[in-house]
């Protein structure tokens, strides 16, 4: 079973619905990706969560609200995020069934909650652009665009690239900036 860290912030807003939805003792991890954390990030007043792997820097953007549903519909954005990428459908299915639970920690990673920082700082960056140039409020191209961007001192630049390459398939050179 994966492990999700999350911040206690994002704990404390989810309240009861956490002991509902996290299973209390960590099991063993059999995912491709592995651990994630979670941090909760305000923008003009709506509540997100911004769910970060470890290994790769790969991002999940996703409304809080419902949260008694939000680890279902994390995997719902991990499914598609991964197809987007260019995972096969197969391989992304295997992948998500995975996460139908999660150990809850407690995040003490100090480098992802930098880079959890780092990276909502750029999501609430980039659509208040999105809005100010397009008039259109998009997480979901926030997201892309992250998962795109390249994360300087690490072994694997691109999140992208790296989720590929963990799965095996051919690099795409397509990129949507």
């Amino acid at each position: 079973m994966p492990i999700l860290k999350c911040t206690r912030t994002l704990v404390r807003v989810l309240g009861k619905s956490a002991d509902k939805q996290f299973s209390p003792q960590p099991d063993n991890d059999t995912s491709v990706l592995g651990c994630w954390s979670a941090h909760l990030v305000i923008f003009r007043g709506m509540r997100f969560v911004l769910f970060v792997n470890a290994k790769t820097l790969l991002t999940i953007f996703i409304h809080l609200i419902p949260k008694e549903h939000l680890l279902e519909r994390f995997r719902q954005a991990l499914f598609k995020e991964l197809f987007r990428l260019g995972v096969p459908p197969g391989k992304a299915t295997e992948e998500t069934v995975k996460f139908r639970d999660f150990s809850l920690e407690k995040n003490t990673d100090r480098s992802v909650v930098g880079s959890m920082n780092e990276l909502a700082f750029e999501y609430k960056v980039f659509l208040a652009m999105h809005i100010e140039e397009y008039g259109l409020f998009d997480p979901e191209a926030a997201q892309i665009s992250a998962n795109q961007t390249p994360h300087l001192n690490r072994e694997r630049s691109f999140p992208d690239e790296y989720v590929l390459e963990l799965f095996g398939v051919e690099e795409q050179k397509v990129r949507f900036h």
